[in-house]
């Protein structure tokens, strides 16, 4: 009796091995639910011959495309959530009261790898460099910070996850920033005050819901179209629809429906896109309607999918942009009457990482009371402009740092973003304590000058330079 019953056992457990092998090999294809890019087919040989990660490329490919894959990332998740109270997946975390959090937040919520105030002090001059570009045009400037979603719900965190005391990078930005005079909204502060209102963040994602972006919205339109009317929605009464899901629901139960609440205001968008725009695609692309005569340029990320048919709605013109480092050179000819950028917490570290596109101002020159060593440049062209980027040895790391350009008699100096970028990375391999700078030259520029870079009262020779055009 005990054998007929291992054979089945036997064979159940291959066809189960075999499954998604077989599923794939009839050409059964899952929906991409994840918010992230699959691993695409590989092949064995390439235009050199022989490709020899073929078999690490075909495992992340096989990872990603095995039949019935969110079937049973599915079940074991919801096994383990069942079980554990946990996904055992590395980019979920399993909170209270059904809600799931970003582990890319971790380091915020719990006050860890903190920015050091040197850090937070640079990035408050790389703003304050876009805020005095925008005012010389004429445009009004914004700065704001998305919140992380356990920032406004930390009490459905896990107690097993327990915060340092102190400031962390918001705060201490949010600081630097109304010291030197940088305009900002706080949403953070702004959402943790309406909490009673109902909840602002989705379940199982980690965005804003519409209550949320409602909020956000009104706060932009305050900012930016003071004196102009607008719909502020104030007097509608949300209903709740259960079909809610989420990116960190696909991440940890791809298979399953959504079926969790969120407010549904029943807003009806009134607007039009530019022609040819592809929203889903592009990382830049603009919409008008007959609202009024503001215009905005947005520089966001993922939170402003939500905010985008309200603004759109109700501003005239607004021109939407996700590339990363801020291109400005995307502005309309025309200049917007204002720019607003909402960057979500965990990724405020970026702002160090590369410099906007930005054609710096003509600056007095800083006067400099002492000589340093030598300064290294190196230069690239983007977009038709032609960028500087470099770096300098010193024991401080300057806040202001001014790069001067000298030929017979003709003097250009520019405030650079004090920013290292990955391009002079081999330039500041021969230094102690590289301090970097980066910026982008107004059109006209060319030919051979004789250049410097001051900071902290003291001037680095940077020998001369020939500057071409973009």
């Amino acid at each position: 009796m005990k054998k007929p019953f291992y054979l089945a056992f036997i064979a159940a457990f291959l066809a189960v091995c075999l499954l998604p092998t077989a599923a794939l090999l009839f050409g059964y294809e899952a929906e991409n639910r994840e918010n992230r890019p699959l691993a695409r087919l590989t092949s064995l040989w390439g235009r050199d011959g022989l490709n020899l990660s073929f078999p690490v490329e075909f495992d992340a490919y096989f990872e990603d495309h095995f039949g019935f894959r969110e079937e049973m990332v599915t079940a074991f998740h919801g096994l383990t959530m069942a079980l554990f109270g946990d996904t055992l997946n590395e980019k979920v975390i399993v909170g209270k009261n059904d809600m799931l959090f970003y582990s890319e937040t971790l380091d915020d919520y719990l006050g860890r790898n903190l920015l050091s105030e040197e850090e937070i002090a640079r990035i408050a001059a790389c703003l304050g460099i876009e805020q005095a570009w925008c005012k010389a045009r004429g445009i009004s400037f914004t700065f704001s910070i998305a919140p992380n979603k356990n920032t406004v719900y930390p009490e459905n965190m896990p107690s097993r996850l327990v915060p340092a005391a102190g400031a962390g990078n918001r705060e201490r930005l949010y600081a630097a920033l109304a010291e030197a005079g940088i305009e900002t909204v706080d949403f953070a502060s702004l959402l943790c005050s309406h909490k009673q209102d109902g909840q602002l963040y989705h379940d199982r994602d980690t965005h804003w819901n519409e209550r949320g972006a409602l909020l956000a919205y009104n706060a932009i339109m305050q900012r930016i179209a003071a004196g102009e009317a607008y719909e502020s929605y104030a007097s509608l009464v949300p209903e709740t629809v259960y079909d809610d899901a989420g990116d960190l629901h696909n991440f940890v139960l791809p298979a399953l429906p959504g079926n969790r609440p969120r407010p549904d205001y029943g807003i009806e968008p009134d607007f039009a896109y530019d022609e040819g725009a592809r929203p889903a695609q592009d990382t830049t692309f603009g919409t008008t309607s007959s609202a009024n005569g503001v215009s905005l340029h947005l520089f966001r990320d993922s939170f402003g999918n939500a905010l985008l048919p309200l603004l759109s709605t109700n501003l005239g013109r607004v021109k939407y942009s996700a590339e990363f480092p801020y291109n400005y050179t995307l502005l309309d000819e025309g200049t917007p009457d204002a720019v607003f950028i909402e960057l979500v917490e965990r990724n405020m570290k970026n702002l160090l990482s590369a410099a906007p596109l930005m054609p710096a101002l003509e600056a007095d020159a800083p006067h400099a009371k002492a000589e340093g060593g030598t300064a290294l440049l190196t230069q690239y062209g983007r977009s038709g402009y032609t960028q500087l980027a470099g770096c300098f040895d010193a024991d401080v790391q300057a806040r202001h740092i001014y790069v001067l350009l000298l030929r017979d008699g003709e003097s250009h100096c520019f405030e650079a973003f004090p920013i290292l970028e990955e391009r002079a990375d081999s330039l500041a391999e021969t230094m102690v304590s590289p301090r970097g700078f980066s910026l982008t030259l107004p059109e006209g520029l060319s030919g051979e000058y004789e250049a410097a870079v001051l900071a902290d009262g003291v001037r680095y020779d940077a020998g001369t330079v020939l500057l071409a055009n973009g």
